[in-house]
């Protein structure tokens, strides 16, 4: 059992094989459950010190499953990903606002 600041390694973690597609199929699952949770608090980047106790307070299990679930290398690649995409489909909507008032 993978105890977080206590165990070193998470059965995903192992680099004997490569992780299958159940456990991929999981691992998103639970990353799509831990952003769905953020996007009901507002919070976009999980990784910002300040957001640390308002995602403990209301979406610490998803958060919990989420990087039980996950590589250790997903997990920070996931959460980058969710806040480059963010502003990329910002700036994709400004592009488009300009493009409608020529």
């Amino acid at each position: 059992m993978w105890i977080p600041f206590f165990s070193s390694k998470k059965p995903i973690d192992n680099q004997e094989h490569a992780p299958n597609r159940q456990s991929r199929k999981l691992c998103w699952e639970k990353r799509d459950e831990f952003f769905n949770c953020l996007d009901k608090i507002d919070i976009l980047n999980s990784l910002d010190p300040k957001n640390k106790d308002i995602i403990a307070k209301n979406c610490s299990k998803q958060k919990a499953d989420f990087e039980y679930n996950c590589a250790t290398s997903w997990i920070s690649y996931f959460q980058e990903k969710r806040i480059a995409e963010y502003k990329r489909s910002l700036v994709m909507r400004e592009s488009e606002e300009s493009l409608k008032k020529k």
